[in-house]
């Protein structure tokens, strides 16, 4: 567990200790920034057989042992099932009403029949006497189905049951499901912190970026540095300002794109035009760093109007998870788009 979760971390053991945990907690926070881990740690410190030794789980006892391993019998944890898919809007809009057609994207969801699955086993009798625990993240993909099915258990639970309900969103759950849920705000840490918790293996510059390209979630800034890919989350921030500058084309950048995962390129280009909209609306000088010096040049080409514009094309795209789309089509798209709405600099003549 990350040391900017401890405050909420020992406030919830100490209500487990006073017998005053509530039956359900809606637990809020940014994905990579460490909330996986705050419910691992959370779930062994209740389990745990040794609890008088060690606050946070012995990691030696037989239900320490299950836990790690993922078999332990009394927690269940509920992810999207890979074969409970709900269709969710057309993409692009005003291309498929154009065309006439109905292009659906899909996406996993958490079905009610793992909901009522869910039910059934936390209505058997523990294992070891101790909690019953059901893990639901990311608690936004329930189905309105599965969200109502889960109300019912979540009025009158079993006796020493606890729901975990994970979520990134949660102004997306059912405010049925909210109010009956005690709501846990994980924060993400600011960057001094983060520097001082990685500084020791990384330069500051490097995990300053790293924050930056993840939107400040620091677990998966330190699996950036971790892999040494920080070069290739920055690139494509490069090739957008080697369009701007007139270095490459349209059909160049795209080429280099095509390659890459649509799902990680659209986050990355989401979480950079952010940056950039936030720069120019506070008005506020970058940083210093490599990545800073692409900020700072590309705010001076781009308006808030264009940015919005571009990033409300990225966020239909994102919902494009699972469709068979031409991928270089795609990318030509999103980067005409912003080479039309910034001031570019005539192509430079290749040298002889």
């Amino acid at each position: 567990m990350y040391p900017w979760h401890s405050e909420q971390f020992n406030r919830l053991l100490e209500l487990h200790a006073q017998r005053q945990l509530p039956h359900a907690l809606l637990l809020c926070g940014v994905s990579g920034s460490g909330v996986d881990d705050f419910v691992a740690a959370l779930v062994a410190a209740l389990i745990c057989r040794q609890q008088d030794e060690s606050a946070d789980g012995c990691g030696h006892c037989e239900a320490c042992l299950q836990h790690r391993a993922g078999s332990y019998p009394d927690c269940t944890v509920l992810t999207p099932d890979a074969d409970a898919r709900t269709v969710l809007s057309q993409y692009p809009p005003q291309q498929s009403q154009q065309a006439g057609t109905s292009r659906k994207r899909m996406q996993m969801v958490i079905s009610v029949d793992q909901i009522r699955e869910l039910i059934r086993r936390l209505q058997q009798t523990s294992h070891y006497g101790g909690y019953k625990i059901a893990v639901i993240m990311p608690a936004e993909a329930m189905t309105v189905e599965a969200a109502n099915a889960l109300l019912k258990i979540l009025e009158e639970p079993p006796i020493k049951t606890l729901f975990l309900l994970v979520s990134e969103q949660p102004l997306r759950l059912l405010a049925t499901t909210r109010s009956r849920c005690h709501q846990i705000h994980l924060p993400n840490p600011g960057v001094l912190q983060v520097i001082e918790w990685l500084g020791e293996q990384y330069s500051s510059s490097d995990i300053e970026a790293a924050l930056t390209l993840t939107a400040g979630a620091p677990g998966l800034a330190e699996e950036i540095l971790k892999a040494g890919e920080l070069k290739r989350w920055i690139e494509p921030l490069e090739q957008l300002s080697s369009l701007l500058n007139g270095d490459q084309t349209v059909i160049e950048v795209a080429t280099a794109w095509e390659k890459q995962d649509r799902a990680w390129l659209t986050r990355l280009l989401q979480v950079w035009i952010y940056q950039l909209v936030s720069s120019l609306a506070k008005s506020a000088e970058p940083r210093s760093g490599a990545l800073s010096q692409q900020l700072r040049r590309q705010r001076e080409r781009v308006n808030l109007a264009s940015l919005f514009e571009l990033l409300a094309r990225l966020n239909a795209l994102a919902g494009t998870v699972g469709m068979a789309l031409n991928n270089r089509l795609v990318w030509e798209e999103v980067l005409i788009l912003w080479q039309d709405q910034c001031r570019i600099t005539t192509r430079k003549p290749a040298r002889t």
